[in-house]
């Protein structure tokens, strides 16, 4: 783990983010026990330090880095174990999260960072994003990284947005704005390059306007 802790203090230091009190040991512990769960359930092929850092710690903080703002409650739809919400928590104890994915192994392994880092407002869910619409939640703030580029998966997040709430994504440099549903207005994409890999990505944000 000391060749993780050297490439997240390198990589937190070019991000610029700021974490609060034990965050980075918290960060540690994350990457520590996603590297002993995908022993036995393979998450990631990623093994290198500094591919799990990046990929893991640093791209889901680009919002952070970027200074936007992410009100709360933010639904991270199709969660993965726990990406980008977790690393997002860490960085801001005070954003409460609703974390959906409908695997089961992926959301034990959420739920069991949640017990370990005793997260308070934080509610890993393993369901179908098509359920949450039968419950009527909406959310000020969806995040999307695995899904970004699926047009029916956008599509069911635009009932699961509030009014002139935001949608953020993550996405590769082959993304498309047409990609977006109607009823969302683009306001920006920030391109930025990963520090180790040097691999161009973007985060787009637009707001739901009907």
């Amino acid at each position: 783990m000391k060749e993780v802790r050297g490439y997240l203090e390198k990589g937190l230091k070019a991000w610029g983010v700021q974490l609060p009190e034990h965050g980075q040991e918290h960060l540690l512990l994350l990457i520590r026990e996603l590297i002993h769960w995908n022993r036995s359930f393979s998450f990631t092929s990623l093994s290198r330090p500094q591919d799990l850092v990046e990929v893991f710690i640093l791209d889901p903080l680009v919002p952070l880095a970027l200074g936007l703002a992410i009100p709360s409650p933010l639904l991270d739809a199709g969660c993965g174990p726990g990406f980008p919400s977790l690393p997002l928590k860490i960085a801001s104890p005070q954003l409460e999260v609703m974390a959906v994915d409908s695997s089961r192994k992926k959301i034990n392994f959420v739920r069991h960072m949640v017990r370990l880092l005793r997260l308070k407002g934080y509610s890993p869910m393993q369901m179908r994003l098509e359920a949450l619409l039968d419950q009527g939640k909406v959310f000020p703030t969806v995040t999307v990284r695995a899904l970004s580029n699926k047009p029916q998966t956008l599509e069911t997040l635009t009932h699961l947005t509030m009014p002139k709430g935001a949608i953020i994504l993550y996405v590769g440099k082959r993304w498309s704005p047409s990609l977006l549903p109607s009823s969302f207005s683009l306001e920006g994409i920030h391109w930025y390059t990963l520090p180790f890999s040097q691999k161009e990505r973007g985060l787009v944000r637009a707001l739901k306007v009907h």
